[in-house]
């Protein structure tokens, strides 16, 4: 356990693929600081995500104090049986069955996204579609009022700001404008309760659901829940997902035009960009008692960062790794891009209909798209997260 890496610092965090590899052969599980160790091979991230019980959540911010109620806490922040029955109710919300009824609405946002592109010959494919998309989708499944969906993604952009510029004007700013959209929807959580309507949307899945005891979750919970987990959760690692998608299709010569010949081989791409630039970089866990893990000793209340990109491209598990490749088969799907275990993302069945929907959205509309010249991948800040700040492309109908 030599391997001096931090899992905090951005310029790391997914931008050294070289690195990763490096770890998973010679220090698989590294002591990066003190009490904090990098899980770097698929095995040992699936062995902690199975134990529960050992290894709780860490949150978003592991190293520092939540002083947060726990109403406050994300699905992503916390464990049985708090976040069981919401949990629950949201992956039924979002099962694969229920989100194919949900496909046609997906498929009009992204061809009304893309007719907007038409004639033009050059955009930044994340500021005119991969952006918008899901603040779109997601918005409108959330039971968000029609009238604020032009605020939603603002408001989740403003979250993700606050955070990486923390302690300057612009983010106090930010944070203010958050929490001035947290007390809108609190509103809209009462007038919904009060109402008595019960649509068929996530507000209303929310609002549903109850502790053991059959009380209902509080107004608070609900806010956490709908702000956080749906609106943000839903909108930031799908339009990075996007980006990399879309990017990676375009840095290979022909694979464009292939895809548009070949139809089928548009859910593989997408899984394989999954697996290949997974947008969720890493995530934490805390140990509860002396645990080992991959023969390495985890001592109580250490913190493992589990690289779910780092697994993502485990050579034991899907040869030749480090490529991107659209026939590499079932392989692709053992990525870790949505999490393992009782945290896997209940989002993604909703996830992969984007992707596929919008991808055969760009490639029905346009014959031709390329990287457009001098293009240069710039990650965002969010060292959670891997997507480009902007796509720059070429368009040829």
């Amino acid at each position: 356990m030599t391997a001096l890496y931090n899992p905090f610092d951005p310029a790391q965090v997914d931008d050294h693929f070289e690195v990763l590899a490096a770890l998973r052969q010679s220090d698989p599980i590294s002591e990066v600081m003190p009490g904090v160790f990098y899980l770097a091979r698929r095995d040992d991230i699936v062995a902690v995500s199975k134990d529960p019980a050992t290894f709780v959540q860490g949150g978003f911010e592991p190293l520092s104090e939540d002083l947060r109620s726990l109403d406050q806490h994300e699905l992503g922040a916390t464990d049985p049986p708090f976040h069981t029955i919401v949990r629950r109710n949201l992956a039924t919300f979002f099962s694969p069955k229920k989100m194919a009824s949900f496909e046609p609405m997906v498929r009009q946002a992204c061809d009304a996204l893309a007719e907007r592109l038409v004639g033009q010959a050059e955009t930044d494919l994340i500021a005119s579609f991969g952006a918008p998309l899901p603040a779109l989708v997601i918005g409108r499944m959330s039971g968000v009022p029609e009238e604020d969906l032009n605020l939603v993604r603002a408001y989740s952009d403003d979250y993700i700001f606050a955070q990486v510029q923390a302690g300057t004007e612009e983010a106090d700013a930010a944070r203010a404008r958050c929490l001035l959209f947290d007390d809108h929807l609190r509103q809209v959580i009462a007038t919904r309760r009060e109402s008595g309507e019960r649509p068929d949307d996530l507000l209303t899945t929310l609002i549903e659901s109850h502790d053991d005891d059959g009380t209902p979750i509080s107004d608070e919970r609900i806010l956490t829940h709908l702000s956080k987990d749906v609106l943000i959760g839903g909108i930031e690692t799908t339009t990075h997902f996007i980006g990399n998608l879309f990017f990676q299709i375009l840095s290979q010569d022909g694979l464009y035009e292939r895809l548009r010949q070949d139809r089928d081989l548009v859910p593989a791409a997408v899984e394989e960009s999954l697996r290949h630039l997974t947008p969720v970089q890493v995530v934490f866990r805390k140990a509860v008692a002396d645990a080992t893990v991959g023969g390495c000793p985890i001592p109580a209340g250490s913190v493992l960062a589990l690289g779910l990109a780092s697994g993502s491209r485990d050579a034991t598990v899907c040869p030749h790794a480090e490529e991107f490749d659209v026939r590499r088969g079932s392989a692709s799907r053992r990525h870790l891009a949505f999490n393992f275990g009782i945290h896997l993302c209940v989002g993604a069945p909703l996830a992969r209909v984007e992707g596929i929907v919008a991808l055969n959205a760009m490639l029905d509309h346009f014959a031709v798209m390329a990287l457009a010249p001098g293009y240069a991948y710039q990650r965002v800040e969010f060292f959670m997260m891997r997507g480009p700040t902007r796509l720059d492309v070429t368009l040829d109908r």
